[in-house]
């Protein structure tokens, strides 16, 4: 299982600021990713293609269960790793 850090979304995307530059992408048929809108501190599930929010949701670890569902697997988990940048996870 493979997881996910919301550390990683801290940084702003130069091009979008008002978004994170990290972005975790679903499987690749569905065209979906996570990320983070940084002005409202909430995570969405969007359209790569067309940027159509669909989800949008106040933690990461929900973002990650609704991504479980779609793909219908439990593949991800929304937790710190050995390469978080964060200060504070402990990981």
């Amino acid at each position: 299982m493979k997881s996910i850090c919301e550390h990683k979304f801290e940084r702003p995307n130069p091009k979008k600021p008002d978004y994170s530059r990290h972005s975790h992408d679903l499987a690749a048929m569905t065209e979906l990713s996570i990320r983070k809108n940084l002005r409202t501190g909430n995570f969405e599930i969007f359209n790569t293609r067309t940027c159509q929010v669909f989800w949008d949701v106040p933690s990461l670890a929900a973002a990650v269960k609704i991504a479980n569902e779609i793909e219908q697997e439990e593949n991800t988990a929304a937790k710190c790793g050995p390469s978080c940048p964060g200060k504070t996870c402990g990981a």
